[in-house]
């Protein structure tokens, strides 16, 4: 039972430090879709930026609430237990930032949607339609670092944990 519960535990961890590797991405690459001046090179920046975005989101999100979920369900380890706010007010804390990052990362995917739909739009009909592009990947990056910055608020806490709220 503990060499499962240890498992679990390090897919957590894991997960998480997926989503703070995929925010580094983001940040590199968005960095470089302002810097750059050439529209196609900009547009493929802007394309790897929702890739890493979406793939550490998805990644960290399963990750976290698998993982999260089992421990909790697990005889062994610590008995955090299912949203016990009394006990450990920071793990609601936790927990509630996680459901609003949950809800966000459908938001931002949906955003990274329609951005794809610009991007595929441009090429089949051959228009220059870069300001509708840069608006929609500005929307949908707005969304991910509202996201990042949950992560990381959500990541303090649990290394914090106890010893903040309780």
């Amino acid at each position: 039972m503990f060499m499962s519960y240890s498992i679990f535990y390090w897919v957590h961890i894991v997960s998480y430090i997926a989503w703070l590797f995929a925010l580094a991405a983001s940040l590199f690459l968005a960095s470089k879709v302002r810097a750059e001046k050439n529209d196609r090179r900009k547009q493929l920046y802007m394309k790897w930026e929702r890739l890493a975005t979406d793939t550490g989101a998805h990644l960290g999100a399963i990750g976290i609430l698998i993982s999260g979920a089992a421990m909790a369900s697990l005889p062994v380890g610590p008995r955090w237990g299912w949203f016990n706010v009394q006990l450990y007010p920071w793990l609601a804390l936790k927990q509630g930032f996680f459901i609003l990052i949950l809800v966000l990362v459908v938001l931002s995917m949906r955003r990274s949607s329609a951005f794809r739909k610009a991007l595929k739009r441009e090429r089949e009909e051959k228009e220059r339609t870069n300001d509708t592009i840069r608006k929609r990947w500005s929307s949908a990056y707005r969304m991910s670092l509202l996201v990042y910055l949950l992560v990381v608020i959500n990541t303090f806490l649990g290394l914090v944990k106890p010893y903040l709220l309780g």
